[in-house]
């Protein structure tokens, strides 16, 4: 960081303001920016993590975030959730697709002058039976109904469709323990995967709805907000090698204001759409660097402030992660000076000191989170 820009052959000497302090500390060609590519190329596969659609349920659209990434020593537990996954969005209305032939089977009578009565094993035609408490013909309170391919709902029934508290068996060897309303899965409830993934919360309409959490088999987890099957709202979400995001989803992605922590220690605080840091935001590392400033698509766009643990700065405008365009470069003395930069490379001094600072610069609030959402981490 100490060298001039030796391999830019327009960074030449003659351009360069003769004062001592700059000549020794002028950034260069191979200067911070270059040693974050390493780090920032390689962001997608630490904060654009993936839910590793390790929840096989009866519902649809519950597809955690598809398009996040995660490192690459996690894809085969991917792959196999994902492969357990495959038939998710057929299982919506399961249970009502499963019951609809035995309940006109059974439409004859519909007296209810007659008292719940608990009778033998009935025999459907479809190959399933059920055994339990019927209300003249229509199955009502407690009972056990399995399927001739071997599903199997346990619990309460309501004029022959499940109704209250009850349990689910897959075929694959999914559960869901927990409330149902006219065949379909609402209120609390927990499904767990036959490979031990697991989602326990509220529920509406078949799918996670409210407030859940969601563990997978390598330990990472997800709590906070669902709606119609995807994470939307505030979440939390915990990687099983330490990192961990807390802020803002919608429709399964990292959007609006969140915080990013590495587990080596790096942090975005900022603003994201579609997974990608996309606004303003303060970036910091472990060894006292920091970035305060614009990003577009996960790279330093606009203006932006880069500080080094010894007290230099840049401050000034950035292209596709790179200075460019006027910056001032200040030394740890306050002594400073303006340039003009190009795809990183300062190409010569200023000798005007104007404020190239947006208008609204000043202006600008970092958002925060709540108290009460980041309080259990």
């Amino acid at each position: 960081m100490g060298s001039n820009c030796s391999n830019c052959q327009i960074c030449s000497k003659k351009d360069e303001i003769l004062i001592t302090e700059f000549h020794q500390q002028t950034i260069s060609c191979q200067s911070h920016d270059q040693e974050d590519n390493n780090n920032e190329e390689n962001q997608k596969e630490y904060y654009k993590a993936q839910n590793n659609q390790s929840l096989s349920v009866i519902l649809e659209n519950f597809n955690p975030i598809q398009a996040v990434q995660i490192p690459n020593d996690k894809q085969s537990d991917i792959i196999l959730t994902s492969q357990s996954n495959s038939d998710l969005q057929n299982r919506k209305n399961e249970m009502v697709y499963r019951n609809q032939e035995d309940m006109m089977e059974t439409f004859g009578n519909k007296c209810f002058n007659q008292g719940r009565e608990k009778r033998l094993r009935y025999y459907f035609k479809s190959g399933a039976y059920y055994e339990g408490e019927w209300v003249g013909q229509y199955r009502d309170g407690f009972g056990i109904q399995i399927w001739a391919d071997g599903a199997k709902y346990e619990g309460d029934w309501k004029k022959n469709r499940a109704h209250g508290k009850g349990k689910f068996w897959h075929v694959s060897g999914d559960l869901y323990d927990g409330d149902w309303k006219e065949d379909r899965v609402c209120g609390q409830g927990k499904y767990i995967h036959a490979q031990g993934a697991k989602y326990e919360g509220q529920w509406n309409d078949d799918q996670p709805h409210g407030y859940g959490i969601e563990i997978w088999i390598d330990h990472s987890r997800y709590e906070g907000n669902y709606q119609c099957g995807r994470k939307n709202g505030f979440g939390k979400y915990y990687w099983s090698d330490g990192s961990y995001y807390l802020g803002y989803w919608e429709k399964n992605q990292l959007e609006g204001y969140g915080i990013y922590t590495w587990s080596d220690g790096r942090k975005y605080s900022g603003m994201w759409s579609k997974n990608q840091m996309n606004g303003r935001g303060i970036y910091t590392w472990p060894d006292g660097r920091q970035y305060e400033g614009e990003y577009i698509q996960d790279k330093k766009q606009g203006y932006g402030i880069y500080q080094w643990p010894d007290g230099r700065k840049y401050e000034g405008y950035w292209k596709n992660g790179k200075q460019s365009g006027k910056g001032r470069y200040i030394l740890p003395t306050g002594k400073k000076q303006l340039g003009l930069w190009e795809v990183g490379c300062r190409i010569q001094w200023i000798d005007d000191d104007e404020d190239i600072k947006p208008i609204d610069w000043d202006d600008y609030i970092q958002p925060t989170l709540q108290q009460d959402n980041i309080k259990n981490k």
